[in-house]
């Protein structure tokens, strides 16, 4: 039997809640679910400690560009874990799609979070996207919570959704994201609208990515044409390496109240924008790299990304 799921999209190989200023609502210490230290790696990812099945730990990928958590092959030889008979799941990546299977998991666990019984993929962990890490956690685990991110002591911090989908958080800039369904499977994304130097871009609010991406409708969007440009480097995702066609460098991109300046975007039409139904059309993709110098909260409740604008640049210009 084959479950159809839109499930990996990923991560290439390059690459938070503290106090809330004024009158934010406070998020006190003992009302999270679990707080759990995390790394940015090599790639530029958000990495914490996971344990399987009370073994570990294991360092795993936070990932709001994949609908389903994954394993990689490593992590099953070494606890000799089963996969489930007849149970199958598609796996879109970036740059490479397949089929591959379930893994009987009796639960997942990050600090005082436990995950029972979870949907997890396994994966042949083959490119350079998977190098130093264990596994993802996808949208199946992050949905569970409202996830907020600690930049100066690099934690991150799991809440009950309502303790976040009720406070206002006055001194945050509230950025709305949206989901959308990706193929006939139910399984979903978030969009986040931003513009690039002034051009309206819909893009996927990604951690798992390590970089930021745009399609060539996007970039011809922006005035940019390929002969103008250069090859650029490779691009590894969760199950092949393919090459990035070139780069675009962005004076300003804004969502909200927040800007970014003197950005990149790498340029490319990845098999992933075809999924998302895009191909035809400008779509870009935000990486974490935006987000890890920020305290931010991810409010899937109220499709909100909250941003603490005192460790942001506030955008003047909109206020």
């Amino acid at each position: 039997m084959i479950i159809r799921v839109r499930a990996i999209f990923l991560s290439w190989a390059l690459a938070a809640l503290s106090a809330l200023s004024g009158c934010a609502g406070m998020l006190e210490l003992d009302e999270a679910v679990a707080i759990a230290p995390y790394r940015v790696d090599p790639n530029g990812r958000i990495v914490v400690e996971s344990y399987i099945d009370g073994h570990g730990p294991f360092d795993f990928v936070l990932d709001t560009g994949s609908s389903i958590s994954a394993v990689f092959a490593g992590v099953r030889d070494t606890l000799s874990l089963n996969t489930l008979p007849d149970k199958m799941v598609i796996v879109h990546g970036a740059v490479a799609s397949g089929t591959f299977p379930l893994l009987d998991v009796a639960r997942l666990e990050v600090d005082a979070a436990t995950w029972f019984e979870p949907r997890v993929v396994l994966l042949p962990g083959a490119t350079d996207a998977s190098a130093g890490v264990d596994g993802i956690l996808g949208l199946d685990f992050l949905r569970r919570y409202a996830v907020g991110f600690v930049a100066r002591e690099r934690v991150v911090r799991l809440y009950k959704p309502e303790t976040v989908a009720h406070r206002a958080y006055r001194g945050w800039a509230s950025i709305p994201f949206s989901a959308r369904k990706i193929g006939e499977d139910g399984a979903a994304l978030y969009f986040i609208d931003i513009t690039i130097d002034g051009w309206e871009v819909p893009a996927v609010f990604d951690l798992g990515a390590g970089l930021n991406m745009i399609n060539w409708p996007g970039a011809r969007s922006l005035g940019i044409r390929k002969n103008r440009l250069r090859p650029e480097q490779l691009l590894s995702g969760a199950l092949q390496d393919d090459m990035v066609i070139a780069r675009l460098d962005a004076d300003i991109v804004r969502t909200a109240r927040i800007s970014w300046h003197n950005e990149y975007f790498s340029i490319a039409d990845l098999d992933i924008f075809e999924i998302f139904g895009l191909a035809e059309s400008p779509a870009a993709i935000l990486g974490v790299g935006l987000f890890t110098q920020r305290d931010f909260i991810i409010d899937f409740v109220r499709g909100r990304l909250l941003v603490n604008i005192s460790t942001a640049e506030i955008d003047h210009n909109e206020e």
